[in-house]
């Protein structure tokens, strides 16, 4: 057999396979390739921990598979329950490094001219233990890289959240924004969205799937030739000396070959590149950076959008989010040019669960009294 990723007991990862990865392992342990829809389906739509749990394929063939390919669920270590209805997951690995997930319920939405529309829970997945790209004011990049996650590590983040979920719910969007810069660990991520796109996997549609970077070009470039997700760029500043100031990346990618490379990027149909812009006062959100921000969207109109991210406030940095008002007249003013424009609303900042803050635990951001983790054994439910 060719090298397959592994359990630290030797076996091989089935959560890590892909259905077509899956058929060879199988054609190459008992000349049955064409078993491979039916195990796929029951390792991730039935949730088995073990092939001996399958009722449809002879005992022999179970003992087989249970000596070959094992089932390594997340261990969960706790979760964390914000006053805004944000759950933040953390996950031990097995090698008890640890990971955190988030999920973000936005319930009983309305539409802009006032009409219910559908609810929608987002889960914000983790790629890597810790993050290399050491941009200045996200709190994940103190940790250093110390690995990349497997595509069982990624995936099952999904999986497992959903089964905590009440009847009836349903994740409908994932972004991967966690830990990590996902681009950074490619080939494991891209195995990890084709078991999230499988019919027979997590059956997730790509349209509600949201891959997030820094600006790693060329992986860019191949990740839009080869799967149709959308795409989240970390912009964060209007001039390349800013930009080289809060993400050391620009020194390798400047913010011109970036821009050039969005606009020559192959986009599905409807589709359009998201533009994150973390909103830090004194730095980047002046009207004259908007000005600037215009300028460098206005090529991309119509197959661009920017999200506007006042800066998380924490006491690792000393960063503070610009006013409301400036934060709503930056916005207006793209919006006059016609830049799709939104402003994200912070979730989950009391438990560190905001955008840049993963990593940080349990420590207290908005209290003096810190957030307690709760046992995974807790009855604590989901708070809408």
């Amino acid at each position: 057999m060719q090298h397959w990723p592994t359990l630290p007991d030797g076996r091989i990862d089935a959560r890590s396979l892909t259905r077509p990865q899956l058929a060879e392992i199988l054609g190459e342990l008992d000349g049955r390739p064409d078993r491979a829809r039916r195990i796929f389906q029951w390792i991730w739509q039935h949730n088995i921990s073990a092939f001996s749990e399958m009722t449809n394929i002879a005992s022999r063939t179970r003992r087989k598979l249970d000596a070959a390919l094992g089932i390594q669920p997340l261990l969960s270590a706790g979760v964390l329950d914000s006053t805004d209805g944000t759950r933040k997951y953390l996950w031990r690995l097995s090698d008890g490094k640890t990971i955190e997930s988030v999920l973000i319920p936005d319930l009983n939405r309305r539409t802009s001219d006032g009409r219910n529309a559908p609810d929608r829970l987002t889960l914000c997945v983790s790629s890597q233990v810790g993050c290399a790209m050491k941009c200045s004011f996200c709190l994940t990049g103190d940790m250093g890289l110390l690995r990349n996650l497997t595509p069982a590590e990624i995936t099952s983040q999904i999986l497992q959240v959903q089964r905590s979920l009440p009847d009836g719910m349903r994740l409908t969007n994932i972004v991967m924004m966690g830990m990590g810069e996902p681009l950074h660990n490619y080939d494991q991520l891209t195995t990890a969205l084709r078991i999230m796109m499988d019919g027979l996997g997590l059956n997730l549609s790509h349209r509600r799937i949201t891959v997030s970077t820094v600006g790693l070009i060329p992986a860019m470039k191949k990740l839009a030739d080869e799967l149709p997700v959308n795409l989240a760029i970390s912009l964060n500043a209007t001039t390349e000396e800013q930009r080289r100031t809060v993400m050391p990346l620009t020194k390798r990618y400047s913010l011109a070959q970036l821009m050039e490379t969005c606009a020559t990027l192959p986009l599905p149909t409807g589709k359009r590149i998201a533009f994150e812009y973390v909103m830090m006062a004194g730095f980047n959100a002046s009207m004259a950076d908007a000005e600037r921000l215009v300028a460098l969207m206005t090529p991309l109109v119509g197959r661009a959008k920017v999200n506007l991210i006042p800066y998380n406030e924490n006491p690792d940095r000393d960063i503070r989010r610009p006013d409301d008002l400036r934060v709503l007249d930056f916005q207006q003013h793209l919006i006059n040019h016609s830049i799709h424009c939104s402003i994200r609303t912070t979730r989950g900042r009391d438990i560190s669960a905001a955008c840049g803050q993963l990593g940080k635990g349990a420590a207290p951001l908005t209290s003096s009294v810190p957030p307690r983790w709760v046992p995974p054994t807790s009855t604590v439910g989901l708070t809408t």
